[in-house]
């Protein structure tokens, strides 16, 4: 049993015309003219594959092949919002390879034990509404009132946009459904980096998805003239700053293959070319798919930050902003998806997603499984986003079988 690889290939061509530049970035904000035009053309692919096609008050939409009993469903599928100026691949994907495992699943005649539904989330990326995930937030019970009040950079409230797309502001905590609604979710997403395409894999079996642990820090130090200060007087937070930032590479690296650690952004005051700054501001991401091993880096940056303060005389404040946990991926769906590219003779190694996705998610409330595919040099979110047909099929085949077989257990309790 084969999936249609150039039914999918085009699908993916036809959806990325939606939304494209004349650079060919794609530009799909969520509740966008753009994504509804997207979203309505897999709906009808939906329909065409005989699929029970609903959207519920957050503007998710649902497709459902029914099984043989009225059990729990095994979902599938990601998004088609996009970054400013992204690629073809993220999320679009993941939405088009769910519903080729669905074609072809009727191709060859076969029923499911278990009743399967793709899902296309909404506002994944977080690029036009702050926050992301919303889509899956709003199914686990997650998403807050208060998110409705957000305003785009053109001042339209969340709210509105989301009813001119078609959804039920005034009722999105109906989304809400309960794990035992969900046997497994099991989504497709581009690597978004160079692990596979360095080992020459095409698909990527993640074991688990890190979870992010997010720091503000405020050094505060004394100003002064550049010119003027000695430089043993001085209390300089930026190369307090300086040193942190090197310290949080240099934990990340030697701590485990797993872990992140990045500063995205420093800010100095008052940020004149010639004035030691009275105060720098930065932020840290640590990130690994092991809880305790990411306490374990976060206490040791702390402690590294305090400790330089200490020594240079300087005060600190640490804000933590966000503290997700890891999700991990459980142990028999990762051997059954490696026992799958072993029998379709798929290039495959394991791998850990740095990115959040809707599968971290959808995690709390059902088993999940995620397959990569190469990225080519690695990249994502821009116009040069590119996967291979061939590298989209073998992660489409191993999802079309990890799918079948957990929807046909072989023992209805």
């Amino acid at each position: 049993m084969k999936i249609n690889k150039e039914r999918l290939w085009d699908r993916i061509q036809m959806l990325g015309e939606i939304g494209q530049s004349t650079n060919g970035g794609i530009t799909r904000l969520a509740f966008s003219k753009e994504d509804r035009k997207a979203t309505d053309l897999v709906i009808g692919w939906m329909r065409e594959a005989g699929l029970e096609v609903w959207t519920d008050p957050v503007g998710n939409v649902f497709g459902r092949r029914e099984g043989t009993v009225k059990g729990p469903v095994v979902l599938t599928g990601s998004h088609l919002d996009t970054v400013r100026n992204g690629g073809k691949f993220d999320g679009a994907a993941g939405v088009l390879s769910a519903l080729e495992v669905i074609q072809t699943l009727n191709d060859y005649n076969i029923e499911t034990i278990l009743p399967i539904e793709i899902v296309i989330f909404v506002n994944e990326e977080g690029s036009r509404y702050a926050g992301g995930l919303m889509g899956s937030m709003a199914i686990a019970g997650l998403l807050p009132e208060s998110i409705l009040d957000e305003k785009d950079n053109e001042g339209i409230p969340l709210s509105t946009a989301l009813k001119e797309f078609g959804g039920m502001p005034n009722q999105i905590h109906a989304a809400k459904r309960p794990g035992s609604d969900f046997a497994a979710f099991y989504e497709l997403h581009i690597e978004q980096s160079q692990t596979l395409e360095k080992e020459d894999k095409s698909a990527g079996i993640v074991l688990g998805i890190a979870g992010p642990y997010q720091m503000k820090v405020i050094i505060y130090g004394r100003s002064g003239h550049a010119g003027a200060v000695a430089m043993n007087l001085r209390n300089d937070p930026m190369v307090a700053a300086g040193i942190i930032i090197q310290e949080v590479e240099k934990v990340a690296k030697e701590t485990a293959p797993t872990t992140r650690g990045t500063v995205g952004y420093v800010k100095a005051f008052p940020g004149g070319h010639n004035v030691i700054p009275e105060k720098v501001e930065l932020t840290i991401d640590i990130r690994d798919i092991n809880e305790e091993t990411r306490e374990r880096v976060v206490s040791r940056i702390q402690k590294t930050i305090t400790k330089i303060c200490d020594e240079r005389g300087l005060k600190s404040e640490t804000i933590v902003t966000q503290n997700t946990p890891p999700v991990p991926v459980n142990k028999e769906t990762i051997e059954k998806m490696k026992q799958i590219a072993n029998e379709e003779k798929i290039p495959f190694t394991t791998v850990t997603s740095g990115a959040a996705h809707d599968a971290m998610i959808m995690g709390k409330l059902c088993p999940i499984g995620m397959v990569f595919i190469r990225s080519i040099n690695g990249l994502s979110h821009c116009p040069e986003e590119f996967s291979t047909r061939e590298d989209l099929a073998d992660g489409t085949q191993i999802l079309l079988h990890l799918i079948k077989d957990t929807a046909n257990p072989p023992i209805i309790e």
